[in-house]
């Protein structure tokens, strides 16, 4: 099956990209970085890049099971869906779960401190600033092989969007959509952490009370939000099981 991976608009600036130059910033672009923005990234890479005879399967993660949800929406991609797959969906309430509330109560008052922090970080040399995540990976038990994309995530840029995005998901992400989830029960697989600060385990249970033979599973195995970083290839031969199945009809 071939598989087709896309990340946010404007999230990678990295020096060998051969795109760089026609990455706008984020003054006066804001439309292309906001959530409706990434949504509209997401419709034009479908519409230009997946052949139009190929039945989809969806997979978000986070932030990106909301787009995923607003894609069931539009007719011409909808009717090439054939099953989503939400792992660890933040889909309703963002603000006021624990960790968007830390968000916005906490860190966003002092946001300046921080970006007047990163925007020095992105002075020092790269064998500096490369020790110095070194040594976070080891305090936090992160797998040193993500050293290259933990730099290419300090690019300022990259931060300014992502931050713009995250205070705009806030705004946005509110009221869990329950019709469009009714409507296509039958074609949805949500994935939700035991603990996660952003989808409380409330969350789960509500969803599953007020859609009842929605499939909901609750992850018995720890995983964390961030599942990438510890336990990228157990969930990845998971999502790969419920394909088949959906895909052979068992």
């Amino acid at each position: 099956m071939p598989v087709w991976v896309i990340g946010h608009a404007g999230h990678d600036e990295a020096a060998e990209s051969p795109y760089k130059k026609a990455v706008p910033s984020i003054r006066n672009n804001e439309n292309l970085y906001n959530l409706n923005g990434q949504l509209q990234h997401k419709i034009e890479f479908i519409r230009k890049y997946v052949p139009q005879d190929v039945k989809i399967h969806l997979i978000g993660h986070s932030i990106g099971c909301y787009l995923a949800l607003e894609l069931i929406k539009i007719p011409d991609i909808s009717k090439r869906i054939q099953y989503c797959y939400f792992l660890f969906p933040t889909i309703e309430r963002m603000a006021e779960a624990r960790n968007g509330f830390i968000l916005t109560r906490i860190v966003k008052p002092i946001y300046f401190i921080i970006e007047w922090f990163y925007r020095c970080f992105a002075l020092l040399p790269n064998i500096i600033k490369i020790w110095i995540i070194y040594v976070y990976f080891l305090f936090t038990r992160t797998p040193k092989y993500y050293l290259g994309t933990a730099l290419k995530y300090t690019h300022p840029a990259v931060i300014d969007k992502v931050w713009f995005m995250a205070m705009d998901e806030m705004k946005q992400v509110r009221e869990l959509d329950v019709e469009t989830i009714r409507l296509n029960k039958h074609r949805l697989k949500f994935y939700y952490g035991a603990t996660d600060g952003w989808t409380p385990l409330k969350y789960y249970q509500e969803l599953k009370q007020k859609i009842p033979e929605v499939d909901a599973e609750l992850c018995t195995r720890k995983f964390e939000h961030a599942f990438v970083l510890r336990s990228a290839d157990t969930m990845g031969f998971m999502v790969g099981e419920w394909i088949l199945k959906q895909t052979l009809g068992h």
